[in-house]
């Protein structure tokens, strides 16, 4: 009777080690996926906010509209999202706000912009903000990173447009940063545009508004 109580204590202390063992592993699996979900997390910069076709808007005082006859942003959209249509922008949303990334602006041309267009030139773009005053940027083929972080959204890889050719999955950018007072900026078709991927960031003041929608 003695041995038989001896077993079952053992059996017992068994049973708890194992239940003890169980908890431990499940904490340790949590920790190590909180750990790369983490890990995922910090080496990419994401944008839930940002959407990826103009919507309509209400027109306010103050706003004005702009007829854009460039496709430089255009995603193979049917109708088109911006090509011959036309645009809401709020000139002073600015007075308030902080540019976004994502934000797509219309802005004045750099004297660089010039230098580098080959047919007839666009006095004044809209082009979507990538990277902010003091942050780097750098494209790995074809694939925007931000101080080293993959500009994981719709707008980070060239490739993601459908009307995309070889032009975005080939295209490389040494790392620069941007400087102070500064935004570099981008159209969502590579091949179709000039912006800073050739000419650099441009100075905020030359931001002449936000882009709201379409009216």
């Amino acid at each position: 009777m003695g041995k038989l109580n001896a077993v079952k204590k053992q059996l017992i202390i068994v049973r708890k080690l194992t239940n003890l063992i169980k908890k431990l592993l499940l904490i340790l699996s949590i920790i190590l996926l909180t750990a790369c979900s983490s890990a995922l997390t910090n080496k990419t910069i994401t944008d839930s906010y940002t959407k990826e076709k103009l919507e309509k808007v209400e027109m306010k005082d103050g706003m004005i509209t702009i007829y854009y006859r460039s496709d430089n942003m255009e995603r193979g959209d049917n109708p088109y999202n911006y090509l011959l249509r036309d645009i809401v922008i709020d000139p002073s949303f600015y007075d308030n706000e902080e540019i976004q990334r994502g934000d797509v602006v219309y802005h004045e041309q750099p004297k660089e912009y010039y230098e580098l267009v080959q047919y007839e030139a666009l006095e004044e773009p809209l082009n979507r903000v990538i990277a902010l005053p003091g942050e780097s940027v750098e494209i790995k083929d074809g694939q925007f990173y931000i101080d080293g972080k993959k500009l994981d959204t719709f707008y980070g890889n060239g490739t993601n447009n459908i009307r995309s050719n070889d032009y975005e999955s080939e295209f490389q950018l040494e790392k620069i940063t941007v400087p102070d007072g500064h935004i570099f900026v981008s159209g969502d078709l590579w091949w179709r545009g000039i912006d800073s991927k050739q000419y650099g960031p441009i100075p905020i003041e030359f931001v002449k508004g936000k882009v709201l929608g379409y009216p």
